[in-house]
C-alpha cells in the first residue's frame, strides 16, 4: 500500500512453439538406391527451427540389416543442447502436384524429446515395392515434406498495471551494415602468404603462416612460438631465428587442414566419404594435441555421420581413446539393437574384437550392466 493506493501487478507463464517446414527431394531414386548400402544414409542440408539446427537422414535401403525392403527417414538434432528439446514432427510424401498422399504414406510423431545429436523417425517409412509401383514416383523422383514444431521453454512475463505503456520501437537504422567478411580476408592471407613471418615444415612440405594468427588459435603453439629459443614441446622445434618451425608426427595434409581451420574456423572441403573418414580422426588427434576444442567438436560431429555396423567398433575404440563422448554415445545407441550387435560380432569375430578393441568390450559391459 502506498498512500492508500493499491498497486496492482500481473504475471503470466507463457508457453510457445516455433514451426518450420523442409522439403527433401529425392532425385534419381533408383541410382541412389543402387549405390548406398543398407544401414547407410544420405543427409539433407541443415535447416534451423526453434533456435536449433536440424537435418533429415534418408536411408534408401533400410536403417537396420535385414530391413532393406523399406526406406527409412529420421529427423536429426545436429548439435549439443543443455536440456532436452521437445518437438512434434511429421514426414509426408507428396504426389506429383505437390499435395500430400493418403495417410498410410505419412508418419506423425506427437512428441519426442531430443538430446544432443539425437535422432528419431520411422524405421519402416515406405516399402520400396509400394513406392515403385505407385503415383509419387515420377521421372525417378519423389518428395518428402518434414513439418517440425519445437516447443519452446516456458517464460514468465509480468506487467505492472500502473506502469506507462512501453515506448514505440526504434526506427530502422539509417545504414545497413553487411555481414562480417573477416574470415574471408583471413583465409586470403593464408592463401597468398602475404605478410607471413613463420614457416612450418611438415612431412617434407612447407607452409607459410602468421605467428599472431596461429598463436591466437592454439595455446600450445603460442607457448612454443613465444617460448624460449630451441625449446621443444608437442613436436615443435623453433630455430634460433624463430622463423622456421618443424612439426613432427603429423602428415602434411592434416596440418594443411589444421591451418585452414585456424584461419577460417571451418574445415576444407573433402573429396568424398573415404577422405573424410580417413582425415577426421587425425584432425581430432591434432585438435587435442594443440588444444583446439571447437575443431575437435566439429570433427567429432562429422564422424557421428559415419557410424554404422562396419565402422562402429573402430569408432567406439577411437572415441574412448580421444574422449569423444558424443561419438561414444552415438556408437552405443547403434549397439542398442541386438541385430546390429550380432552382425558386428559375426563380422569381426569375438576374439578379434577382444584383441583389437578391448575398450569396446569394456564399454559394452558397462552399458549392459547399467541397463534397468
Amino acid at each position: 500500500m502506498d498512500s492508500g493506493k493499491l498497486l496492482r501487478s500481473a504475471s503470466a507463464l507463457v508457453g510457445s512453439t516455433v514451426s518450420g517446414q523442409h522439403l527433401l527431394e529425392i532425385k534419381g531414386y533408383s541410382h541412389i538406391k543402387e549405390v548406398i548400402p543398407s544401414t547407410n544414409c544420405i543427409v539433407s542440408r541443415r535447416f534451423r527451427v526453434g533456435g536449433h539446427d536440424w537435418c533429415i537422414r534418408y536411408y534408401p535401403n533400410g536403417i537396420y540389416p535385414g530391413w532393406s525392403e523399406y526406406i527409412a527417414v529420421t529427423l536429426y538434432l545436429d548439435g549439443s543442447v543443455n536440456q532436452g528439446v521437445r518437438a512434434h514432427f511429421s514426414f509426408t510424401v507428396l504426389n506429383q502436384a505437390g499435395e500430400p498422399m493418403p495417410a498410410s504414406w505419412n508418419y506423425y510423431n506427437g512428441g519426442y524429446t531430443f538430446t544432443s545429436w539425437d535422432w528419431e523417425g520411422p524405421r519402416t517409412f515406405i516399402r520400396k515395392a509400394t513406392l515403385e509401383g505407385s503415383g509419387p514416383l515420377h521421372d525417378n523422383c519423389f518428395t518428402i515434406r518434414c513439418d517440425l514444431t519445437v516447443i519452446m521453454p516456458p517464460e514468465s512475463k509480468g506487467v505492472d498495471t500502473e506502469s506507462p505503456p512501453p515506448p514505440p520501437p526504434p526506427p530502422p537504422p539509417a545504414v545497413s551494415v553487411p555481414p562480417s567478411d573477416l574470415i574471408r580476408h583471413l583465409g586470403g592471407l593464408l592463401t597468398t602468404g602475404d605478410g607471413a613471418d613463420v614457416t612450418f615444415e611438415v612431412d617434407g612440405k612447407t607452409f607459410l603462416a602468421h605467428t599472431s594468427v596461429v598463436a591466437s588459435r592454439s595455446p600450445v603453439l603460442r607457448a612454443d612460438l613465444f617460448g624460449p629459443v630451441g625449446k621443444k614441446t608437442n613436436g615443435v622445434i623453433a630455430d634460433s631465428a624463430g622463423a622456421i618451425v618443424r612439426i613432427d608426427n603429423m602428415e602434411a595434409q592434416d596440418f594443411e587442414a589444421l591451418l585452414h581451420f585456424m584461419y577460417t574456423d571451418s574445415l576444407p572441403e573433402m573429396k568424398g566419404g573415404g577422405d573424410a573418414v580417413a582425415m577426421l580422426p587425425d584432425l581430432v588427434a591434432a585438435a587435442n594435441r594443440y588444444k583446439m576444442e571447437r575443431l575437435r567438436l566439429v570433427c567429432e560431429d562429422k564422424l557421428c555421420g559415419y557410424v554404422n555396423v562396419r565402422t562402429v567398433a573402430a569408432m567406439l575404440a577411437f572415441a574412448g581413446e580421444h574422449h569423444c563422448h558424443g561419438l561414444q554415445k552415438k556408437c552405443l545407441r547403434l549397439l542398442d539393437d541386438p541385430a546390429n550387435l550380432r552382425e558386428i560380432v559375426e563380422t569381426e569375430g569375438l576374439e578379434h574384437l577382444a584383441k583389437s578393441y578391448p575398450l569396446v568390450l569394456k564399454d559394452l559391459i558397462a552399458k549392459f550392466a547399467t541397463k534397468p
